[in-house]
């Protein structure tokens, strides 16, 4: 027999009551879900028809297809069903504690299409006994309500509530829906991250630093590289340098530019000759160097053959006719999740040979809900004139415009549509080496020429703020020294040539 409520069990008389939980955990968006009889832990739960309402929201990372393995070789008709790990997902129990689950994980089923949840148990191998497929077969008309609360950076707390009244089952039927999602509700909460990172900020802007960075234990180091000005940003804010999934701060990512020409991410390639054989791949489409090496370089955009390469870079769904998969262009109006196990870009040359490719699922882990509040702040660099100082590594002044680009929500239908667009490019620079294998290096480069331009395509909604224009800052300013309003008053986005690494 099924004893309830066990530890996981919550109650709530209100609405207010579910608030005031996720606000204490610094929740900042929360899907609701009134649960069917029939939800548990064997069955799975179903959010939505669309994967995004789960994909956009959380960290996830998507499991990826054995390299080289194409849907086009596919001659069977099956479908595979794609899989979605959170990347931090925790039940939260009654007394405030949580448990990690050990792979809570969203379940795509595109020939249907829908998403599903499973993995409930926890590294304890305890999970909420409402969930289990005993409790529903013994209580049939139970009320249950799931909620998942995202926390800033995108990991997921878990509440599930019992004993659901009608009250409030009236309360959470009255919040507004995804627009992915006709049976989830979403809660929203102010947690002030956005107005925190603005104040934050704006105390930094207009004062040259120097160039520097934190290392592991919090130690100032001096520091001189192509990332100076990424690194000077997040030790002015006491940001420990990291490559997790998780934004630079409140949730929200930092990325600093000092021109418009960014590189948004580096996959590299999982399909195709590429991933079977880079030697080959290079000796056959690259060019002798004066060195003796292999390169390959070229602006690749889909359907435009590169002149330097003699590839063509293209964006490809496959459908089934006749029990076959058959190629087809990439068509944006169709939804995602129904062909997410048929949708791959690929570089090919003029007699349809797949010389390199990316699943979507490689591409789709680098542009998730990591990228859903970015805020591109400009920056210029100029040498260190204190030769002490740069005798010490100090080699450059690091200065912060006022003017930043906020950009809010994305999703992989907004990549792959400005990949399919030509808005996003893949500029490769790989390199054979070929008598120090030691020396070669990969490089998969995916770029935007003007983020500025390309910004409205890729984001939901995108505003230009002007960190010293508040009245908080304006009052905070008053008797300051008025020789940084020439500072304040540079173009924040001077225009020209620049390589800045956005992800990996």
């Amino acid at each position: 027999m099924t004893i309830i409520p066990s530890e996981f069990e919550h109650t709530a008389e209100s609405l207010a009551d579910i608030v005031g939980l996720a606000s204490s955990m610094g929740v900042e968006t929360a899907l609701l879900k009134l649960l069917p009889k029939n939800a548990n832990d064997k069955n799975q739960i179903y959010i939505a028809s669309d994967f995004g309402v789960l994909f956009d929201l959380f960290a996830m990372t998507l499991s990826e297809r054995g390299a080289s393995a194409s849907t086009k070789d596919m001659s069977q008709p099956e479908r595979r069903i794609a899989e979605a790990l959170f990347d931090d997902f925790a039940w939260v129990k009654r007394d405030g504690s949580t448990a990690r689950a050990k792979r809570a994980k969203a379940i795509v089923y595109p020939q249907y299409p829908e998403a599903r949840l499973s993995g409930f148990q926890s590294i304890d191998n305890t999970m909420p006994a409402c969930l289990s497929v005993g409790f529903t077969r013994e209580n049939q008309d139970a009320k249950r309500l799931l909620v998942l609360g995202r926390l800033p950076g995108g990991a997921c707390r878990a509440v599930i509530y019992f004993d659901v009244s009608e009250k409030l089952i009236r309360e959470v039927n009255s919040l507004p829906g995804f627009e992915r999602s006709k049976v989830c509700k979403r809660l929203t909460i102010d947690q002030g991250n956005s107005k925190k990172l603005e104040d934050r900020l704006s105390r930094i802007v207009g004062k040259p630093m120097r160039g520097c960075r934190l290392d592991t234990f919090g130690k100032t180091l001096p520091f001189s590289g192509t990332q100076v000005c990424g690194y000077t940003l997040e030790h002015a804010l006491d940001i420990i340098p990291n490559a997790g999934k998780d934004g630079d701060l409140f949730g929200i990512e930092l990325k600093a530019h000092t021109q418009l020409k960014v590189t948004l991410f580096t996959p590299e390639p999982d399909l195709g000759l590429y991933a079977q054989n880079f030697g080959q791949f290079m000796r056959r489409f690259g060019y002798l160097d004066g060195e003796g090496n292999y390169r390959l370089t070229g602006i690749h955009k889909a359907n435009v053959r590169s002149s330097k390469s003699g590839l063509t870079l293209k964006v490809r769904e496959y459908r089934m006719e006749n029990e076959k998969w058959t190629p087809f262009a990439y068509d944006p109006k169709t939804p995602l999740t129904s062909k997410m196990d048929a949708v791959e870009i690929l570089l090919e040359d003029d007699h349809g040979f797949t010389a390199a490719g990316w699943s979507l699922e490689r591409l789709m882990n680098c542009w998730g809900a990591k990228h859903n509040e970015t805020v591109y702040v400009p920056a210029t660099k100029a040498t260190n004139p204190s030769s002490s100082e740069y005798a010490e590594g100090y080699e450059y002044l690091v200065t912060f415009g006022s003017k930043v680009m906020w950009c809010h929500e994305t999703s992989a239908e907004q990549m792959l549509n400005a990949i399919n667009d030509g808005l996003i490019f893949l500029d490769p620079a790989p390199k054979l080496h070929t008598s120090d294998p030691s020396k070669n290096k990969r490089r998969s480069q995916w770029r935007v020429n003007d983020i500025t331009k390309a910004a409205p395509a890729l984001y939901t909604r995108v505003e230009f703020r002007d960190l010293l224009a508040t009245p908080e800052v304006q009052g905070r300013l008053l008797g300051h020294d008025a020789s940084l309003d020439s500072q304040h008053a540079q173009d924040p986005l001077p225009r020209g040539e620049m390589i800045l690494t956005l992800g990996a």
